[in-house]
This record gives structure tokens, sequence and C-alpha cells, in this order.
């Protein structure tokens, strides 16, 4: 992630979600950490930390998020695994969407990939 790149999205992010921090991880990758991140109506928790890691050379960032999200329906999310990332447990998970840092922005970024907690499985 170039410097232009990474300011003009950590303000866009702010404005979006407020408190985030940032950091680099091991190997160089960027991580981005936000504190609250609404997730779809019905979803237990109603909201949940997102980590936003983007290992060096690769097109996008990877999404994680806190473990213990439950779907509208009250289900357990498929498709997820519970991960340990800078000593913190995530949760990954499965999703699928075209994006690239040229025509898309970070924010967009999350909120596509937290929608996909929205449908029952």
């Amino acid at each position: 992630m170039d410097n232009e790149f990474a300011t003009n999205e950590l303000e866009g992010m702010k404005e979006a979600y407020g408190e985030i921090a940032t950091a680099t991880g091991a190997g160089g990758q960027f991580l981005i950490r936000i504190n609250q991140v609404n997730l779809p109506k019905g979803c237990s928790p109603a909201g949940t930390p997102v980590l936003l890691l983007w290992p060096v050379g690769q097109p996008r960032p990877q999404v994680s998020v806190k473990p213990g999200i439950r779907l509208p329906n009250g289900a357990v999310p498929r498709s997820t695994s519970t991960v340990q990332l800078e000593g913190e447990a995530w949760m990954q998970f499965s999703y699928s969407f075209t994006w690239d840092k040229d025509n898309h922005t970070l924010v967009q970024l999350v909120e596509t990939a937290i929608r996909r907690f929205a449908k029952s499985e």
C-alpha cells in the first residue's frame, strides 16, 4: 500500500468509523484496526472490531472480525475460522467480490465484506 493511498484512505475510514489504529506487522504487512463496525441488522452483537491485514505485494487486504458473531437467524456463520493475528484471536471468513484500490475505497471493502453476515445460512 503506497503512502498517498494510505493517507487518503485512512481519513475516509476515520470519517466512516471513528477510532482506527494502524501498525506494521510481521513481514512488513500493513494493519488497520477499526474499533467498531456495525453488523447487518439482526446480527449479534450489533457491531464488531475489524482488522484489515494487507500483506506486502497483495492486491487487497484480508478482512477479519472478532469471533462470536451470530447471524440474524441465530446461526453461527459457516466457512469461518478463528486464527491468531498479531497476538489476538480474529475470525476469518469467506467472501467473494471484486475490489481494487484504483476503483474502490477501503470503506467499500469493509462494508461489502461485512454484508456477508446479512445472509442466513
